[in-house]
């Protein structure tokens, strides 16, 4: 997104390699392999010296919170830990490796925090215990609410270090739900760990459809606050706004172009909904896709080359592809049902969308020309919809609902491991993935 459009405010972290890292990242962990090996790890109470003595525990509960999300690593209890860690660990001090590798661990994380006022410094390594070598080590200062974005910072690069992809944690979901009794919608953010769910707006209106700038900094939505749909941008950090798309009836935002220079929407003119682009700074207007039918739903692919959207010119709503500049369009969705809210992998090789099955919605995931479709999820009870993409590819987030009840869950995108993240909201629905950070 252009700075012209504003600066997120707020402290910023510091983060500094206390050691030089290699070129590439140890391959331990091969994230493509079915059922594959689980790397057990053991992460140390941490060392406070000043500060609260229960960051000794809060920070590797954090940590080990997260590295569990990933199904990647098989945590050893800490009631088996043989070793307590102590400043001199910081300061030459060796640890006794072969008593790590005794309870199981073939890694292990140590820390060292401090607190001086409102600044916060923590020193986090990690080793290879069956080498007995020190593969990680990064110091961070910042403000102590700025803990837990310290910790997922260190998550991902200890995931980073084993598997060779980045990972997500710091990463946010914006949805849009009831709260109480609420007539209207308002717009969330919650952490992907499900952690620090805040309201975004809070006019009493319907606030729908988030999507996240490239650079997640802004959301764009659809709110009825002013009696008819306007799609405004809002800054997620200071909450300033703009007016982004006024023209037209209905309308709703799709997604913006990778260099976040342009947004796209369906909106609908004269009963005919079609699909534009906006360009955030200036305003200037193209049409991209149309037809007699209706065209909404635009998901831009991340390479920014291709469009995927709903249209329903063949009798029904199905997924279409089609390549900017180029003529024509693809029809990817199979069977002659129903199929809509389409969503790109980050790598481009999937298409998320919702699809009706056997009387319910699933969702499934299909390749850009249309083959390899395959139901990732469903539910006998209720209803799967609008999955997104987690950063990473490695999963989605989606709507479950079912009579007088609806939640956000996660699931990895082969089918094999779901979570709930949110539920206790009214009318939950939209989930979109923050870039990552």
């Amino acid at each position: 997104m252009k700075r012209s459009i504003g600066a997120a405010a707020g402290a910023f972290l510091f983060a500094l390699s206390l050691f030089p890292s290699p070129a590439f990242p140890l391959l331990y962990i091969d994230i493509n392999a079915p059922g594959g090996k689980r790397m057990p790890i053991a992460v140390a109470d941490v060392v406070v010296d000043p500060g609260d003595p229960s960051l000794s525990r809060g920070i590797p509960k954090i940590l080990s919170d997260d590295l569990v999300l990933t199904d990647l690593f098989d945590l050893v209890p800490r009631t088996a830990h043989m070793e307590t860690v102590t400043a001199a660990h910081f300061s030459g001090k060796p640890l006794s490796f072969p008593g790590w590798k005794m309870i199981g661990a073939e890694a292990v994380v140590i820390g060292n925090v401090s607190t001086r006022g409102d600044r916060l410094s923590i020193e986090m390594r990690l080793y290879d215990a069956t080498q007995g070598t020190l593969l990680l080590g990064k110091r961070y200062t910042g403000t102590p609410n700025q803990l837990r974005s310290i910790v997922h910072r260190f998550a991902n690069e200890i995931v980073y270090t084993f598997t060779g992809v980045r990972g997500v944690f710091g990463t946010e979901v914006a949805f849009s739900a009831r709260s109480g009794k609420s007539r209207g919608k308002e717009l969330y953010i919650v952490g992907m760990d499900g952690q620090d769910l805040r309201k975004v707006t809070d006019n009493r209106s319907f606030n729908l459809f988030p999507r996240w700038s490239p650079d997640g900094q802004w959301l764009a939505y659809t709110s009825f606050r002013t009696g008819t749909p306007i799609i405004y941008l809002r800054n997620v950090s200071t909450g300033a706004e703009k007016e982004v798309v006024r023209f037209g009836g209905s309308k709703a935002p799709g997604g913006f172009s990778p260099d976040g220079v342009w947004l796209y929407a369906g909106v609908s003119q004269a009963g005919n909904s079609d699909i534009y682009r906006v360009r955030v700074v200036g305003g200037a207007v193209e049409k991209m896709v149309e037809g007699w039918g209706l065209e909404v739903s635009p998901s831009l692919s991340p390479d920014g080359r291709r469009i995927a959207f709903v249209s329903d010119r063949g009798g029904s709503p199905q997924i279409y592809v089609k390549t900017i500049g180029v003529a024509g369009e693809t029809r990817i969705s199979g069977g002659g049902g129903y199929a809509t809210s389409p969503s790109w992998s980050p790598a481009g090789d999937r298409i998320a969308y919702t699809a009706r099955s056997g009387g319910r919605f699933v969702i499934a995931t299909v390749a850009p020309d249309g083959s390899g479709s395959r139901e990732i999820v469903s539910a006998t009870d209720g209803d799967c919809e609008d999955a997104s993409f987690s950063p990473d590819g490695r999963s989605l987030v989606y709507t479950y609902r079912k009579r007088d009840y609806s939640a956000l869950k996660i699931i990895s995108s082969d089918g094999r491991r779901q979570r709930t993240l949110v539920s206790g909201l009214g009318d939950v629905g939209s989930p979109a993935w923050s870039p990552g950070r």
